[in-house]
């Protein structure tokens, strides 16, 4: 459930960024080209929710990646020492 809100408000995030600053971003810039739209007032939103969607899954991406990392090293389990004997022959 995080991580689908991390996603939706990077995706908000970069969409609105990329219609506010007319800056042209990588995989944004690249869909007029690609597509072969002609160039009209539209292109610009089209760019602003491939640049969304792309960043929005990278940050996504690192969250889940992080996120999994993090709950592996602080497992509830305790480790075992490698001279630890096991089962009952211990006892």
């Amino acid at each position: 459930m995080k991580a689908s809100a991390i996603f939706f408000a990077f995706f908000l995030l970069f969409t609105s960024a990329s219609i506010a600053v007319p800056i042209p971003l990588f995989p944004g810039n690249m869909v007029s080209t690609l597509v072969e739209f002609p160039a009209s007032e539209y292109i610009v939103y089209l760019e602003a929710l491939t640049n969304g969607m792309a960043y929005a899954f990278v940050t996504w991406a690192v969250f889940f990646l992080l996120v999994r990392k993090i709950e592996s090293s602080t497992s509830m389990e305790p480790k075992k020492r490698p001279d630890e004997k096991r089962g009952l022959s211990a006892l």
